[in-house]
């Protein structure tokens, strides 16, 4: 029996591909990539990474999450697409389903996972490079050394918040900060902390800096994140 392969496509540059993600992608019959609906229209940050590789020759299948709190529709198209992978399983074709980052790291693809475990088919996840990572390169400074502790953080809400992680970690990785920026930001110019924010990682739009009064009036993506050390 063949298998079902969950493929992480790294944080936005194309080049940023494991050999054995891109051998498999190029194997694959149809690739399944995620996607959002924001105000009704239809985005894929990875779409041009699959370009990018020249895989259009394969069945593309695109799967588009609201951008919400309320999980509903999510969960159906997750159900869906869980349902779809199993039929072109079943039809013999070689499927990959893709993401963006790494696949075991806040990725869609865990939620298609848990529906193909139930369904008892086969699958192997090929990992790949993290945000933060990435970002860390980019601004050449590590997240660790010796006994660093690093603590990574989904949407942060508040300075106090942040401020208590520092109690135990000596690095503190802010992730989806878009939602909480605005209640922490000016208290953060207030902090002896060394600050390394990154947005759109790998793409042409990247953008990095060390200096947060650069970010005042600048609106902050999706895609962007912050390292905090002390």
């Amino acid at each position: 029996m063949h298998t079902i392969y969950g493929i992480a496509l790294g944080p936005g540059d194309p080049e940023l591909l494991t050999l054995k993600a891109l051998r498999l992608l190029k194997k694959a019959d149809v690739i399944f990539y995620p996607g959002s609906i924001t105000n009704g229209v239809k985005k894929s940050f990875v779409h041009p990474i699959l370009q990018y590789h020249n895989l259009e020759d394969k069945v593309l299948r695109g799967f588009f999450l609201e951008m919400s709190h309320d999980r509903t529709q999510a969960s159906n198209i997750y159900k869906e697409t869980a349902k779809a992978i199993e039929d072109a399983y079943h039809s013999g074709q070689n499927v990959a389903v893709v993401c963006e980052g790494d696949i075991s790291l806040y990725a869609s693809f865990s939620y298609i996972l848990a529906a193909l475990k139930e369904l008892q088919l086969p699958v192997v996840l090929v990992p790949g490079i993290n945000s933060f990572s990435l970002g860390a390169a980019q601004h050449k400074a590590p997240l660790c050394l010796l006994d660093a502790k690093v603590a990574i953080i989904p949407r942060a809400e508040t300075i106090t918040e942040i401020t208590t992680y520092f109690l135990k970690f000596d690095t503190v990785v802010l992730l989806k900060i878009r939602s909480g920026w605005a209640n922490f930001q000016s208290e953060l110019l207030k902090k002896d902390w060394s600050y390394y924010y990154c947005e759109r990682l790998g793409t042409a739009q990247e953008y990095i800096t060390t200096d947060l009064t650069t970010l005042t009036h600048r609106e902050i993506p999706y895609f962007s994140l912050l390292i905090i050390k002390k």
